[in-house]
């Protein structure tokens, strides 16, 4: 036994895995874990390396009930002697797959989430430092407690802040106002701050999938809102209001009938550092919302209300328990 960290990459897809394909003159999934890891053969890694092939799909194709899996499956392999996780991924969707293995993850040993913006084999890619980065962090016990991290360009964010800024460049990946957690410079992580995490909801829980997100518009909305309140398969609701959680008056009468059916609706704010204030007592304000029985998102995002309350259905959380949860930060 060498005695160093153990890191288990997991492929998940996305453009890090993606090579051009003449044939069909665009970019194709062509790489497993494996080939990816052969980028580093000639650099001396920080750790022993396993890998695990689990999808190579585009994170556009990825769902609530498949990120449960891949949650499962990070938890079964933690017990193997695993003393750190790398995810390959597309940047797609990876704030919100991040986000949602975090909300499952009850170890203390780190998950880091990367990939790429441009493939491997084109000139610039930045697959195999960031692979290589995010190896050097999942085996770093500087950064063990922080829950699942997004390695990228160099830097380390938290899943509770991360987003994607920018659909081309390579520093496509940032947490706007509230910056990295740690920053790589060289060989060596450098931390910065340490996140809060909520509670973690242990188990082999099943989150709900009919969960959706429905954005306030000037003056829109209206008809599909009322569609959804008559949808039988729906199991919660988040509601992306205006400014500190306020939506057209229009949208009261279909968000009663939802609860009336003892669906949980949640009002969370559209703006990037938004937060449900109750300053105003007119129709459609969170104050009134709150009042017919509308859950307050507090400071998450739409995004990350929606994964929240999907994992609060499926712990079988409700009422006040399921506020004091999404609350929870």
């Amino acid at each position: 036994m060498s005695g160093r960290p153990n890191v288990l990459i997991v492929a998940a897809g996305g453009t890090i895995g993606m090579t051009y394909d003449e044939r069909a003159k665009s970019y194709a999934p062509t790489l497993n874990a494996g080939n990816m890891l052969a980028w580093l053969e000639s650099k001396e890694l920080p750790c022993e390396v396993t890998v695990v092939d689990w999808s190579h799909q585009p994170s556009s194709h990825y769902n609530i009930r498949m990120m449960a899996d891949l949650a499962e499956l990070l938890r079964r392999e933690a017990g193997q002697g695993i003393n750190g996780i790398v995810v390959t991924a597309g940047t797609d969707s990876m704030e919100e797959m991040a986000y949602l293995v975090d909300l499952l993850w009850p170890y203390p040993y780190p998950v880091i989430f990367t990939g790429s913006m441009i493939p491997s084999d084109q000139l610039g890619s930045d697959g195999p430092l960031n692979l290589y980065h995010a190896l050097l962090a999942a085996s770093s016990e500087c950064i063990w407690g922080l829950g699942v991290l997004v390695c990228f360009q160099d830097q380390l964010f938290a899943a509770s802040e991360v987003c994607k800024i920018n659909s081309f460049k390579r520093d496509a990946l940032a947490a706007p106002e509230r910056g990295p957690v740690a920053e790589i410079v060289g060989n060596k992580i450098h931390l910065i701050k340490k996140p809060k995490r909520g509670r973690v909801i242990e188990g082999n829980l099943i989150p709900a999938r009919e969960v959706e997100v429905f954005w306030a518009t000037l003056g829109g909305g209206e008809r599909i809102l009322k569609l959804l309140s008559e949808d039988e398969s729906l199991e919660g609701l988040i509601l992306a209001g205006f400014g500190s959680g306020n939506v057209n008056p229009a949208w009261v009468p279909p968000i009663r009938q939802i609860i009336r059916r003892n669906i949980p609706v949640v009002i969370t704010s559209r703006c990037l550092r938004g937060r449900v204030v109750t300053s105003y007592a007119y129709e459609g304000s969170a104050q009134k919302l709150l009042e017919i029985g509308v859950l307050s998102g507090g400071n998450l995002t739409p995004l990350q209300a929606r994964l929240k309350l999907a994992v609060g259905i499926g712990a079988g959380l409700t009422g006040k328990d399921l506020q004091r949860y999404l609350l929870e930060s």
